[in-house]
């Protein structure tokens, strides 16, 4: 599973393993050429030799983590054991000549990146504190090491060594912000998404309603709710079942979707009550526009041909309102329609009369 999962990027290793894949390959190019160069170039057989092995090893490095990537661990602390090592016998061996010091910028990023910050710190200073304390002790037997074509060769392919290894470790860490991006907005998305209708969940709907209120405060905007609610649901669920009930309210949310604003926040509140939030919207638009869904779904044909009604409580904001009173209006003008017949509208400005009605009717069927 470990070999499988290595090329996924949630797998822990995946960057680790794609940084070393690349910094194996520059240390092959890079020691490839650096031998080539002292071979035919300089006539150093001695140190082209060096290079060689180097170059050879680079290349066991890359067949042994394409192998067993899952023991990318080990060959990150081999790899940056082995570079130390290359790094001081390189500077010994060259005894101040080519500009051999300047390999030592290359290992900080190497080693910080394979095995993080700790160790990271630790060898850094080890390394390059150990090779300058050497260098001190030594530099006044070492010949004066003139600017010639080996130092500038040499300078150039470390120099393109470290922008590569630079690059890539700028690649890998665009790539993880990125990758946490996408997984913050999954998080998000599941945070503040019903899971059976896709619409908004309630914490999301209860934000939405908390800006809109914001809204109103800073810059007056007038905004309006609408409290949907299937009628005798339950009954519904009693004859046809749970997962047709489940279908219905699908296929309620995609009728609501279609028939709103981009601007409109639809979310399903609770059971079979959806709550749309309907910023820069007057009374009167919003009675429309519950006049319009309640319409639209007692004409629509749901799965297996059953037909449904729905019953709609409007309410516009106030100045004086908060979440809590804004809630408690358009909840009585669902209760006033529910009430009253059912399939119907009422808005918070009609409550009174609905209810008087109510009233009206109740004391008329009293005995």
């Amino acid at each position: 599973m470990r070999n499988n999962s290595i090329n996924d990027p949630q797998d822990p290793l995946y960057r680790r393993v794609q940084f070393l894949r690349a910094l194996l390959w520059v240390m092959f190019v890079s020691f490839l050429l650096l031998g080539c160069i002292n071979q035919f170039l300089f006539a150093k057989p001695t140190l082209a030799l060096y290079h060689f092995i180097s170059s050879t090893l680079a290349l066991a490095g890359t067949a042994w983590l394409r192998r067993r990537p899952s023991d990318t661990s080990v060959i990150s602390l081999v790899v940056a054991l082995a570079t130390a090592t290359l790094l001081v016998l390189y500077i010994v061996r060259s005894a101040g000549q080519g500009y051999a010091l300047y390999w030592l910028s290359i290992y900080p990023p190497i080693v910080f990146f394979l095995l993080g910050r700790t160790w990271g710190y630790i060898l850094s200073i080890l390394v390059i504190g150990g090779c300058l304390t050497y260098v001190n002790q030594v530099a006044a037997l070492w010949q004066p090491a003139p600017f010639t074509l080996r130092s500038l060769l040499n300078i150039l392919t470390a120099t393109a060594a470290l922008i590569v290894i630079l690059r890539h470790i700028e690649k890998t860490r665009a790539e993880a912000f990125h990758y946490l991006e996408k997984h913050n907005q999954k998080l998000e998305y599941i945070a503040t998404t019903d899971p059976l209708t896709s619409l908004a969940n309630r914490a999301k709907l209860d934000r939405a309603l908390g800006n809109a209120l914001r809204m109103r405060r800073q810059n007056d905007e007038s905004f309006c709710l609408i409290l949907g609610d299937i009628d005798h649901f339950k009954t519904i669920n009693d004859v046809h079942g749970h997962p047709i009930g489940d279908v219905i309210l699908i296929e309620m949310a995609q009728l609501l979707r279609n028939s709103v604003r981009n601007s409109d926040l639809i979310g399903r509140w609770g059971g079979e009550e959806f709550l749309l939030v309907l910023p820069n919207t007057d009374c009167d638009q919003a009675k429309m526009l519950a006049e319009k869904l309640r319409n639209t779904i007692a004409a629509f044909k749901f799965r297996n041909g059953i037909h449904i009604t729905s019953s709609f409580g409007v309410a516009c904001v106030r100045s004086d309102d908060d979440a809590t009173s804004l809630m408690q209006r358009v909840d009585q003008a669902l209760y006033a329609a529910k009430t009253s017949g059912r399939n119907r509208t009422v808005t918070d400005a009609e409550l009174t009369e609905v209810e008087l009605t109510t009233d009206q009717r109740a004391t008329n069927m009293t005995p």
